[in-house]
């Protein structure tokens, strides 16, 4: 079987192979025009590569591996990604969708442009996505101060209802704005 990193390495081939060939012909590129469209190629080659990097990432494939049931709410792999960063802190689920997304600081389109571009992102899923968060499974510390404070029954019990009503509402609002 082959690694992921065999299989990262493979996929990165061809587009490694176009950046050097576009790298070279920024060297002699004859005018601003030509070197800026360049760039711009060079930009979008890397912006696919650290894409195909994050698929087959742990986080990637963790996203992915639960896609068929979170896309009942409307999440694909990326957000997946996200949600489960979230469960950590959930300060992070944004930054975390932002990165998912490829996004960087010089974005011109920036946070909010991009992910309203994003296929399959749309106003029902935007609304499944605020429920789910604000109702699924606390942080983490959160679920340990309750396992300390009460039983890690009762911090289980925390993890699970939360999850399950926060999924089934926001299936409910997805499929209803849909």
């Amino acid at each position: 079987a082959e690694t992921v990193n065999g299989l990262l390495a493979r996929l990165a081939a061809p587009y490694e192979a176009e950046m050097s060939g576009i790298r070279e012909q920024l060297q002699t590129a004859p005018d601003e025009v030509a070197r800026g469209n360049l760039e711009a190629s060079l930009a979008a080659l890397e912006l696919h590569l650290k894409e195909e990097a994050l698929t087959y990432s742990l986080a990637g494939r963790l996203g992915q591996a639960i896609e068929p049931v979170t896309s009942w709410a409307g999440f694909d792999w990326r957000t997946n990604i996200a949600l489960l960063g979230g469960v950590a802190a959930k300060e992070v689920i944004v930054s975390t969708l932002a990165t998912a997304h490829s996004l960087s600081a010089d974005d011109e389109q920036g946070f909010a442009g991009r992910i309203a571009a994003a296929p399959g992102w749309n106003t029902s899923v935007a609304v499944s996505l605020m429920v789910f968060v604000l109702l699924y499974s606390p942080c983490f510390v959160t679920v340990v101060a309750i396992a300390r404070e009460a039983s890690w029954g009762w911090a289980a019990f925390s993890v699970v209802f939360n999850t399950g009503f926060a999924f089934a509402l926001a299936v409910a609002a997805y499929q209803t704005g849909m």
